[in-house]
Protein backbone atom coordinates (compact mmCIF):
# COMPACT_ATOMS: atom_id res chain seq x y z
CA UNK A 1 0.00 0.00 0.00
CA UNK A 2 1.23 3.35 -0.65
CA UNK A 3 0.85 6.21 1.47
CA UNK A 4 1.50 9.87 0.60
CA UNK A 5 3.45 12.61 2.83
CA UNK A 6 2.50 15.91 1.02
CA UNK A 7 4.43 18.69 1.18
CA UNK A 8 2.43 21.20 -1.37
CA UNK A 9 4.29 24.41 -1.93
CA UNK A 10 3.30 27.42 -3.10
CA UNK A 11 3.75 30.72 -4.40
CA UNK A 12 16.65 15.66 -11.83
CA UNK A 13 21.92 2.75 -14.60
CA UNK A 14 22.31 1.21 -16.57
CA UNK A 15 21.09 4.43 -16.92
CA UNK A 16 19.50 3.73 -20.25
CA UNK A 17 17.47 6.89 -21.91
CA UNK A 18 13.70 5.86 -22.70
CA UNK A 19 13.13 8.26 -25.46
CA UNK A 20 9.73 9.60 -25.15
CA UNK A 21 8.40 13.24 -24.21
CA UNK A 22 7.04 13.76 -27.74
CA UNK A 23 4.95 17.05 -28.31
CA UNK A 24 1.26 16.85 -27.60
CA UNK A 25 -1.43 17.56 -30.42
CA UNK A 26 -1.44 20.98 -31.37
CA UNK A 27 -5.17 21.70 -29.60
CA UNK A 28 -3.93 19.89 -26.47
CA UNK A 29 -1.37 23.11 -25.67
CA UNK A 30 -4.85 25.19 -25.49
CA UNK A 31 -5.75 24.58 -21.76
CA UNK A 32 -2.35 24.23 -20.77
CA UNK A 33 -2.59 27.78 -19.11
CA UNK A 34 -5.28 28.12 -17.12
CA UNK A 35 -4.60 23.86 -16.25
CA UNK A 36 -0.69 25.40 -14.65
CA UNK A 37 -3.23 28.24 -12.65
CA UNK A 38 -5.87 25.38 -11.45
CA UNK A 39 -3.23 23.11 -9.86
CA UNK A 40 -1.21 21.22 -12.48
CA UNK A 41 1.03 19.89 -9.70
CA UNK A 42 -1.67 18.61 -7.90
CA UNK A 43 -2.82 16.44 -11.22
CA UNK A 44 0.59 15.17 -11.43
CA UNK A 45 1.11 14.29 -7.63
CA UNK A 46 -2.02 12.10 -8.58
CA UNK A 47 -0.43 10.58 -12.17
CA UNK A 48 2.80 9.61 -10.19
CA UNK A 49 0.54 7.84 -7.47
CA UNK A 50 -1.52 5.99 -10.29
CA UNK A 51 1.86 4.80 -11.83
CA UNK A 52 3.31 3.94 -8.65
CA UNK A 53 0.59 1.77 -7.97
CA UNK A 54 0.53 0.01 -10.98
CA UNK A 55 4.42 -0.34 -10.94
CA UNK A 56 4.63 -1.04 -7.48
CA UNK A 57 6.70 1.48 -6.60
CA UNK A 58 6.62 2.37 -2.81
CA UNK A 59 8.91 5.30 -1.99
CA UNK A 60 9.06 8.12 -4.07
CA UNK A 61 10.21 12.13 -3.98
CA UNK A 62 8.65 14.85 -6.38
CA UNK A 63 9.49 18.13 -7.60
CA UNK A 64 7.01 20.47 -9.36
CA UNK A 65 8.44 23.42 -11.19
CA UNK A 66 6.09 26.23 -13.26
CA UNK A 67 7.59 28.63 -15.19
CA UNK A 68 10.91 28.02 -12.56
CA UNK A 69 9.24 28.50 -9.88
CA UNK A 70 8.96 25.38 -7.44
CA UNK A 71 5.05 25.09 -6.57
CA UNK A 72 4.59 21.52 -5.36
CA UNK A 73 7.39 18.97 -3.72
CA UNK A 74 5.52 15.15 -2.69
CA UNK A 75 6.65 12.50 -0.44
CA UNK A 76 5.72 8.82 -0.86
CA UNK A 77 6.96 6.53 2.32
CA UNK A 78 10.57 6.84 2.45
CA UNK A 79 11.65 9.04 -0.02
CA UNK A 80 10.65 13.08 0.09
CA UNK A 81 11.25 15.71 -2.35
CA UNK A 82 13.51 16.90 -0.07
CA UNK A 83 16.01 14.23 0.78
CA UNK A 84 19.22 13.68 -1.05
CA UNK A 85 19.17 10.64 -3.60
CA UNK A 86 20.96 8.62 -6.14
CA UNK A 87 19.49 9.74 -9.54
CA UNK A 88 21.85 7.41 -11.90
CA UNK A 89 22.02 8.92 -15.40
CA UNK A 90 20.52 12.37 -14.24
CA UNK A 91 24.02 12.77 -12.86
CA UNK A 92 25.21 13.55 -16.90
CA UNK A 93 23.36 16.77 -17.24
CA UNK A 94 25.50 17.85 -14.04
CA UNK A 95 28.19 16.63 -16.15
CA UNK A 96 27.56 18.36 -18.97
CA UNK A 97 26.50 21.89 -17.40
CA UNK A 98 29.65 21.88 -15.56
CA UNK A 99 31.77 21.29 -18.43
CA UNK A 100 30.11 24.05 -20.28
CA UNK A 101 31.45 26.40 -18.50
CA UNK A 102 34.72 25.38 -19.50
CA UNK A 103 33.18 26.28 -22.81
CA UNK A 104 32.01 29.37 -21.91
CA UNK A 105 35.49 30.83 -20.24
CA UNK A 106 37.52 29.44 -23.84
CA UNK A 107 39.15 26.60 -21.80
CA UNK A 108 37.64 24.27 -24.14
CA UNK A 109 35.67 24.40 -27.37
CA UNK A 110 33.15 21.86 -28.57
CA UNK A 111 35.17 20.53 -31.57
CA UNK A 112 38.17 19.90 -29.02
CA UNK A 113 39.86 17.24 -29.91
CA UNK A 114 41.14 14.52 -26.60
CA UNK A 115 44.78 14.67 -28.17
CA UNK A 116 44.56 18.23 -27.14
CA UNK A 117 43.97 17.68 -23.84
CA UNK A 118 46.57 18.49 -20.81
CA UNK A 119 49.13 15.58 -20.57
CA UNK A 120 47.57 14.60 -17.22
CA UNK A 121 44.86 13.50 -18.93
CA UNK A 122 46.93 11.22 -21.86
CA UNK A 123 48.78 9.79 -18.77
CA UNK A 124 46.18 8.87 -17.03
CA UNK A 125 44.56 7.26 -19.65
CA UNK A 126 47.00 5.24 -20.90
CA UNK A 127 49.02 5.40 -24.12
CA UNK A 128 46.72 2.98 -25.87
CA UNK A 129 43.60 4.37 -25.00
CA UNK A 130 44.77 7.63 -25.64
CA UNK A 131 45.52 6.82 -28.80
CA UNK A 132 42.59 5.23 -29.28
CA UNK A 133 40.59 8.10 -28.17
CA UNK A 134 42.92 11.15 -29.73
CA UNK A 135 40.09 12.28 -32.63
CA UNK A 136 37.43 12.09 -30.22
CA UNK A 137 36.14 15.94 -30.21
CA UNK A 138 33.90 16.93 -26.93
CA UNK A 139 30.58 17.54 -29.07
CA UNK A 140 31.00 14.06 -29.98
CA UNK A 141 30.98 12.81 -26.26
CA UNK A 142 28.11 15.26 -25.17
CA UNK A 143 26.11 13.42 -28.24
CA UNK A 144 26.97 10.28 -27.85
CA UNK A 145 28.15 10.04 -30.97
CA UNK A 146 32.08 9.54 -29.89
CA UNK A 147 32.45 6.20 -31.90
CA UNK A 148 32.80 4.29 -28.50
CA UNK A 149 30.43 1.21 -28.61
CA UNK A 150 31.44 -1.01 -25.81
CA UNK A 151 30.32 -0.10 -22.48
CA UNK A 152 32.09 -1.77 -19.39
CA UNK A 153 29.55 -0.35 -16.98
CA UNK A 154 26.60 -2.76 -18.59
CA UNK A 155 27.94 -5.31 -16.27
CA UNK A 156 26.77 -4.00 -13.44
CA UNK A 157 30.35 -2.42 -12.08
CA UNK A 158 31.17 -6.40 -10.95
CA UNK A 159 34.86 -6.42 -10.10
CA UNK A 160 35.38 -2.66 -10.25
CA UNK A 161 36.36 -0.60 -6.78
CA UNK A 162 33.78 1.80 -5.95
CA UNK A 163 36.24 4.73 -5.92
CA UNK A 164 36.58 7.96 -7.68
CA UNK A 165 39.30 6.88 -10.21
CA UNK A 166 37.64 4.06 -11.46
CA UNK A 167 36.41 6.09 -14.11
CA UNK A 168 39.96 5.52 -15.72
CA UNK A 169 39.12 2.12 -15.38
CA UNK A 170 36.51 2.20 -17.21
CA UNK A 171 37.44 4.38 -19.86
CA UNK A 172 40.67 2.36 -20.61
CA UNK A 173 38.76 -0.80 -20.79
CA UNK A 174 35.99 0.43 -23.19
CA UNK A 175 38.87 2.33 -25.34
CA UNK A 176 40.96 -0.99 -25.55
CA UNK A 177 38.05 -2.08 -28.06
CA UNK A 178 37.87 -0.44 -31.97
CA UNK A 179 35.81 2.59 -32.21
CA UNK A 180 33.24 2.83 -34.95
CA UNK A 181 34.04 4.90 -38.03
CA UNK A 182 30.31 5.93 -38.27
CA UNK A 183 29.51 8.01 -35.34
CA UNK A 184 26.27 7.29 -35.49
CA UNK A 185 24.68 8.34 -31.85
CA UNK A 186 24.94 5.30 -29.33
CA UNK A 187 24.05 5.93 -25.68
CA UNK A 188 26.70 4.94 -23.19
CA UNK A 189 28.14 5.97 -20.11
CA UNK A 190 31.69 5.97 -20.85
CA UNK A 191 31.18 9.56 -23.04
CA UNK A 192 30.52 10.96 -19.53
CA UNK A 193 33.22 8.98 -17.70
CA UNK A 194 35.80 10.77 -20.31
CA UNK A 195 33.89 14.56 -20.05
CA UNK A 196 34.74 14.14 -16.51
CA UNK A 197 38.16 13.21 -16.62
CA UNK A 198 38.28 16.06 -18.96
CA UNK A 199 36.73 18.51 -16.10
CA UNK A 200 39.59 16.97 -13.43
CA UNK A 201 42.42 17.81 -16.08
CA UNK A 202 41.62 21.29 -17.42
CA UNK A 203 40.97 22.71 -14.26
CA UNK A 204 43.77 20.48 -11.96
CA UNK A 205 40.30 20.19 -9.55
CA UNK A 206 38.57 17.50 -8.32
CA UNK A 207 35.51 16.40 -10.39
CA UNK A 208 32.75 16.77 -7.41
CA UNK A 209 33.90 19.88 -5.95
CA UNK A 210 34.27 21.78 -9.17
CA UNK A 211 31.12 20.78 -10.05
CA UNK A 212 29.13 21.45 -7.41
CA UNK A 213 30.48 24.99 -7.67
CA UNK A 214 29.99 25.69 -10.93
CA UNK A 215 26.75 23.31 -12.29
CA UNK A 216 24.76 23.18 -8.85
CA UNK A 217 25.67 26.30 -6.49
CA UNK A 218 25.04 28.96 -9.16
CA UNK A 219 21.54 27.72 -9.59
CA UNK A 220 20.61 27.27 -6.13
CA UNK A 221 21.42 23.29 -5.53
CA UNK A 222 23.70 21.26 -3.94
CA UNK A 223 24.15 17.45 -3.79
CA UNK A 224 27.43 15.30 -3.86
CA UNK A 225 28.86 12.36 -5.53
CA UNK A 226 27.03 9.50 -3.42
CA UNK A 227 29.53 7.04 -1.04
CA UNK A 228 28.11 3.74 -2.85
CA UNK A 229 28.39 5.41 -6.08
CA UNK A 230 31.85 6.88 -6.73
CA UNK A 231 32.53 4.62 -9.18
CA UNK A 232 30.15 6.43 -11.48
CA UNK A 233 30.98 9.41 -10.56
CA UNK A 234 30.34 11.94 -13.98
CA UNK A 235 27.89 9.78 -15.63
CA UNK A 236 26.06 8.08 -12.47
CA UNK A 237 27.00 8.92 -9.32
CA UNK A 238 25.38 12.24 -7.80
CA UNK A 239 22.84 11.90 -5.07
CA UNK A 240 20.92 15.18 -5.00
CA UNK A 241 16.83 15.73 -3.56
CA UNK A 242 14.23 15.99 -6.72
CA UNK A 243 13.68 19.75 -5.47
CA UNK A 244 17.47 20.16 -5.99
CA UNK A 245 17.91 18.90 -9.19
CA UNK A 246 14.48 20.95 -10.07
CA UNK A 247 15.99 24.12 -9.22
CA UNK A 248 19.25 23.04 -10.96
CA UNK A 249 17.03 21.80 -13.84
CA UNK A 250 16.34 25.05 -14.38
CA UNK A 251 19.06 25.94 -16.44
CA UNK A 252 17.55 24.29 -19.52
CA UNK A 253 14.76 27.02 -20.00
CA UNK A 254 16.09 29.79 -21.70
CA UNK A 255 14.38 32.33 -20.27
CA UNK A 256 16.09 31.28 -16.92
CA UNK A 257 19.16 32.68 -18.37
CA UNK A 258 21.06 30.36 -16.38
CA UNK A 259 23.17 28.65 -19.13
CA UNK A 260 24.81 30.69 -21.82
CA UNK A 261 23.78 31.81 -25.29
CA UNK A 262 26.13 29.43 -26.82
CA UNK A 263 25.00 26.54 -24.84
CA UNK A 264 21.25 26.83 -25.60
CA UNK A 265 22.00 27.18 -29.24
CA UNK A 266 24.14 23.60 -29.05
CA UNK A 267 20.77 22.27 -27.59
CA UNK A 268 18.61 23.22 -30.21
CA UNK A 269 21.07 22.21 -32.93
CA UNK A 270 19.70 18.59 -31.88
CA UNK A 271 16.28 19.39 -32.00
CA UNK A 272 15.95 19.63 -35.74
CA UNK A 273 15.31 15.79 -36.94
CA UNK A 274 12.07 15.24 -34.92
CA UNK A 275 13.25 12.66 -32.68
CA UNK A 276 14.46 12.64 -29.55
CA UNK A 277 18.31 13.45 -29.81
CA UNK A 278 21.39 13.74 -27.16
CA UNK A 279 22.65 17.17 -26.32
CA UNK A 280 23.52 18.71 -23.42
CA UNK A 281 23.45 15.57 -21.07
CA UNK A 282 19.33 15.35 -21.98
CA UNK A 283 17.86 14.33 -24.58
CA UNK A 284 15.67 16.97 -26.66
CA UNK A 285 12.62 17.38 -29.09
CA UNK A 286 11.76 19.69 -31.19
CA UNK A 287 8.07 21.43 -30.69
CA UNK A 288 6.03 23.66 -32.16
CA UNK A 289 6.22 25.85 -29.27
CA UNK A 290 9.94 25.39 -28.73
CA UNK A 291 11.41 22.05 -27.29
CA UNK A 292 10.83 19.45 -24.54
CA UNK A 293 14.11 18.57 -22.89
CA UNK A 294 13.82 14.84 -21.01
CA UNK A 295 15.67 12.00 -19.09
CA UNK A 296 15.73 8.63 -17.38
CA UNK A 297 18.23 7.70 -15.01
CA UNK A 298 17.95 4.40 -13.88
CA UNK A 299 20.28 1.80 -12.21
CA UNK A 300 20.94 -1.94 -10.45
CA UNK A 301 23.48 -3.86 -9.35
CA UNK A 302 25.00 -5.47 -6.14
CA UNK A 303 28.21 -3.58 -6.63
CA UNK A 304 26.50 -0.57 -5.50
CA UNK A 305 24.78 0.94 -2.51
CA UNK A 306 21.93 1.45 -3.06
CA UNK A 307 21.45 -1.80 -5.12
CA UNK A 308 18.51 -0.40 -6.93
CA UNK A 309 17.28 3.85 -8.09
CA UNK A 310 15.90 5.60 -10.39
CA UNK A 311 14.98 9.39 -11.77
CA UNK A 312 13.42 11.00 -14.40
CA UNK A 313 13.12 14.49 -15.31
CA UNK A 314 11.32 16.28 -17.99
CA UNK A 315 11.26 20.11 -18.76
CA UNK A 316 7.72 20.55 -21.45
CA UNK A 317 7.10 23.51 -23.72
CA UNK A 318 4.54 24.72 -21.61
CA UNK A 319 6.61 25.78 -18.74
CA UNK A 320 5.70 22.90 -16.62
CA UNK A 321 9.02 20.45 -15.43
CA UNK A 322 9.38 17.50 -13.03
CA UNK A 323 11.63 15.84 -11.21
CA UNK A 324 11.33 11.85 -10.00
CA UNK A 325 12.98 10.14 -7.46
CA UNK A 326 12.28 6.55 -6.82
CA UNK A 327 13.95 3.22 -5.57
CA UNK A 328 13.41 0.55 -8.28
CA UNK A 329 14.71 -0.17 -11.77
CA UNK A 330 12.20 -0.72 -13.65
CA UNK A 331 11.39 -1.82 -17.86
CA UNK A 332 11.49 0.16 -20.17
CA UNK A 333 7.54 0.34 -20.79
CA UNK A 334 7.04 1.45 -17.58
CA UNK A 335 9.28 4.34 -17.88
CA UNK A 336 7.58 5.23 -20.92
CA UNK A 337 4.37 5.09 -18.97
CA UNK A 338 5.98 7.36 -16.15
CA UNK A 339 6.62 9.87 -19.24
CA UNK A 340 3.46 9.35 -20.64
CA UNK A 341 0.96 9.92 -17.42
CA UNK A 342 3.18 12.87 -16.24
CA UNK A 343 2.82 14.32 -19.43
CA UNK A 344 -0.48 14.18 -19.68
CA UNK A 345 -0.93 15.57 -16.55
CA UNK A 346 1.09 18.55 -17.54
CA UNK A 347 -1.11 19.34 -20.08
CA UNK A 348 -4.54 18.47 -18.95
Amino acid sequence: MITSLRRAVTPILTAAAVLVSAPLPAGALAGTRAAARAGVQDRIDAALHQWMTANGVSNAGLAVMRDNALVGSYGYNEISAEKPVNVASLSKPITAVCLMSLIDNGRLRFDTRLAAMPRSFRLRLGYRASRTARNITIEQLLRHTSGITYDPTQSGLVGVRNASYSDVTLARRALARPISAKHDEVYNNINYAILGLVIQSVTGQPYESYCRRMALAPRGATGRIGPGTRAMKAFGGWEISAVDYAMFARAFDPRARLLSPAAHRFIDASAVSGRPAASLGVFVVPTAHGRNVFHHGNWQSRATRPNAFSSFFAMWDNGISVVVTYDRNLTDAARVALDNALRQAAYS
